[in-house]
Formats: C-alpha cells, structure tokens, sequence
C-alpha cells in the first residue's frame, strides 16, 4: 500500500511541471515577442511539438511573423500566439568569417617567423 502511495505522489510532482509547461500564455509570449529586435534569430516550440529556428519577421499583436532557418528558401510563417510553448533568442555559436581570418593570419605569420628563426639558427651555427 505505500508503495501505491509513493508512486502515486512521484507521478503527480512529475505530472505537474509538465502540463504547466505545455500550457503557455499567450500574452506572455506576446509581449516577450514584442520586445525582441526585428532580424533576432529564434527558436521556437509549438503546441504540436514542432522547433522552428527563424528570423523575427514581425510581432504582430495576433500571431508572430517568422522566416525559417532553412536550406531551401521558404515563406514567412504566420504562428498564432496560442500555439507558442517556447520561445528563445538563438544565440550564434561558432567561428565568424573575420575570426577565422584572423587566426589564419596569425597562424601564418607565426609560422614564418618560426621558419626565419631556424634559418637564423642554422646560418650563426
């Protein structure tokens, strides 16, 4: 019997954040997305379970206007606040083009100084 109990308490704690994260207010993800900078890259969850990653369009005051991350180019998406669970600003990870250059010319200069030091070693010697 307490076993019952026990399991019955531990399904109910896990139960509980989930329906209460699946149910997201619409308001809120309005005026969040309202606040966001047109061009902000960002991901986010349906209600269908669906991840979009996308470029803030418009925040218009009945849905969000999105143009999806995608290899093939696609239409603005128009997504009803109502069917938002999550929305985040995707942060861009990697190397931009100006770093990479940047450590290519470092690497290359560093090398050809290396390259000089040993001639000058070897020509002193």
């Amino acid at each position: 019997m307490k076993t019952l109990i026990v399991i019955a308490i531990v399904l109910s704690l896990a139960v509980s954040p989930a329906a209460a994260q699946q149910t997201g207010d619409a308001g809120v993800w309005r005026t969040f997305a309202q606040q966001l900078e047109v061009g902000t890259r960002v991901r986010v969850r349906l209600a269908d379970g669906e991840r979009v990653t996308a470029t803030l369009v418009q925040a218009a005051p009945d849905q969000l206007l999105l143009q999806p991350i995608t290899r093939q180019p696609v239409p603005v998406q128009r997504v009803p606040y109502d069917q938002i669970v999550s929305i985040e600003r995707d942060e861009q990870r990697g190397v931009s083009a100006a770093k990479a250059a940047a450590i290519g010319v470092a690497s290359g200069v560093g090398a050809f100084f290396g390259v000089m030091l040993i001639f000058l070693a070897v020509a002193l010697d």
